[in-house]
């Protein structure tokens, strides 16, 4: 598996850095809420696999509430990923 260029892994850093979770208003680099990128240049895709929400155990109205952070956080990670990288698509796994 090839290494990101410094400053490919340094733009999904900022990101982190400046997306925030909801609840506690932390940012997702000090959570830890991302697992993983996957990050394509020549197909222009970028694919985040998120650590949100995921208790099988939850009330069913916990897992409601942990799905609508998941999405708010989502869709702020979509737009600032795309608004540092223009051009590629963002999808979460």
């Amino acid at each position: 598996m090839k290494e990101l260029d410094a400053a490919t892994r340094g733009k999904l850093d900022a990101v982190l850095g400046r997306v925030r979770e909801p609840q506690s208003e932390l940012s997702l680099a000090e959570l830890g809420l991302v697992k993983k990128f996957t990050y394509s240049a020549a197909e222009r895709t970028i694919v985040v696999r998120l650590e949100v929400g995921e208790d099988p155990y939850a009330c069913p109205a916990c897992a409601v509430g942990a799905g609508l952070v998941r999405q708010g956080i989502e869709r702020a990670l979509r737009a600032e990923l795309e608004r540092e990288f223009p051009g590629f698509s963002v999808e979460f796994a």
